[in-house]
């Protein structure tokens, strides 16, 4: 064999072992970005915006009560409301209301909330809310300022109105 065929050999050796370098990392390219995407991180972040926020006043002023919030997100990627904070109620908590066999309904905490994508998410009575210690000065027409912790989205403060309670109806 000439120096000539072995150098070609060597260069043709080398050049496969790149190659196959090049096919690995790229593959693990597609496997990462595949998995970002199905994480919900691929598209449009997530866009979220409060668009309405009502706190209940209760019956007998000082006990618990619950806050609603009309959350959208027009962004390309879910979010999740973490937490609800006010100066002005103590022990906010995200619940969500469940029924006993009895037919009896309480609430649940939740942990969190899941916003989706393009999406909107609507807490009522039957649904999601914000279970919250009311204070005895709340009036109804009155405002109470919420602190809502998204986990993409940041910190997004409101102002909640003050309803009385109406029967048949929690808006």
């Amino acid at each position: 064999m000439n120096s000539t065929t072995s150098s070609r050999m060597r260069r043709a050796r080398e050049a496969t072992g790149t190659g196959a370098v090049v096919a690995l990392v790229s593959l693990a390219a597609v496997g990462c970005l595949s998995a970002w995407t199905r994480a919900g991180y691929a598209g449009s972040p997530a866009k979220v915006e409060v668009r309405e926020a009502r706190v209940l006043l209760p019956v007998i002023p000082g006990r618990n009560t619950n806050a609603y919030f009309r959350i959208a997100n027009t962004g390309g990627a879910p979010d999740r409301l973490l937490s609800v904070t006010s100066s002005a109620a103590s022990a906010a908590e995200l619940t969500v209301h469940r029924m006993n066999k009895e037919n009896g309904a309480y609430r649940e905490s939740s942990g969190s909330v899941e916003i989706p994508a393009e999406g909107e998410v609507e807490m009522s009575p039957q649904g999601s809310a914000v279970t919250i210690r009311s204070d005895p000065s709340w009036r109804p027409g009155g405002r109470v300022t919420f602190t809502l912790e998204f986990q993409r989205s940041g910190t997004i403060t409101v102002e909640a109105d003050v309803r009385p309670v109406t029967l048949g109806s929690a808006r």
